[in-house]
C-alpha cells in the first residue's frame, strides 16, 4: 500500500512590515531628537541607548520582511538604518562605560555617509507619497545639520534636533495612516499618492 502524502497550503502573505519600522523609528528619532534639541539632558542616555538598540533590531525585521515582499525600497531603507540605529547604541554605550572616548571627526564621516545616504534614498522616494517625501527630506535636513553642527558649527545641532522631533512626528503620522487606513480599508490619514 502506497504512503500518502498531505500537502498544506500555508498562507505566506506577510504585512506591511514599513509601518513597524515607521514606528519604532518616529519613537526613536523624536525621543532622540530632544536630546539633540537640548531640551532633555545627558542623563538621557540610559533611555537612549536601550531605544536605539531596539529601534535597530526592528528595523532589521522590517528590513528582512520587506525584501520577503520583494520591497527593495524598504528593505533597503531599514536595513540601512537599522545598522545606524545600532551602531549610534554600541558608540554610546562604549562611551559611558569608557570603553574608549569619542572621536568626533570619525563621528562627523560616519554621518557624512549616512547624509549621502538619506539624500539617494530622499531621491528615491519621488515616486512614492508626499508623507514619505517630506518625512525622508526633513531626515536628510537632520543629517547635514549634524554634519555642519559637528564640522564646527554647533548651534546646527541643536536646530538638527527640532527638525528631527518633526521628522519622528511625521513617521509617526506614515505609520499611523498604514494601519488605520488598512483596518478601515480607505484613506482616512490621507498620504498623498504620487500620480504617474
Amino acid at each position: 500500500m502506497a504512503e500518502e502524502t498531505t500537502f498544506s497550503i500555508v498562507n505566506q502573505s506577510i504585512a506591511d512590515p514599513s509601518t513597524v519600522g515607521l514606528a519604532s523609528f518616529g519613537i526613536g528619532l523624536f525621543t532622540l531628537s530632544f536630546q539633540n534639541a537640548g531640551i532633555i539632558g545627558p542623563k538621557a542616555v540610559g533611555v537612549i541607548i536601550p531605544l536605539a538598540l531596539i529601534v535597530g533590531l526592528i528595523h532589521l525585521i522590517a528590513c528582512v520582511n520587506g525584501f520577503k515582499k520583494n520591497e527593495l525600497f524598504t528593505g533597503l531603507a531599514f536595513g540601512i538604518y537599522g545598522m545606524f540605529w545600532i551602531v549610534y547604541s554600541l558608540i554610546n554605550l562604549g562611551v559611558v562605560l569608557k570603553w574608549y572616548e569619542l572621536d568626533t571627526n570619525t563621528l562627523l564621516v560616519f554621518l557624512v555617509a549616512y547624509t549621502i545616504f538619506a539624500f539617494y534614498l530622499w531621491v528615491a522616494s519621488f515616486v512614492t507619497n508626499k508623507a514619505v517625501i517630506w518625512t525622508l527630506g526633513l531626515l536628510f535636513a537632520v543629517f547635514v545639520l549634524l554634519d555642519i553642527g559637528l564640522a564646527g558649527y554647533p548651534p546646527c545641532i541643536t536646530l538638527a534636533g527640532y527638525v528631527g522631533i518633526v521628522c519622528g512626528v511625521s513617521a509617526l503620522y506614515i505609520s499611523a495612516a498604514g494601519v488605520i487606513n488598512t483596518l478601515y480599508g480607505r484613506s482616512v490619514l490621507p498620504v498623498g499618492p504620487i500620480t504617474r
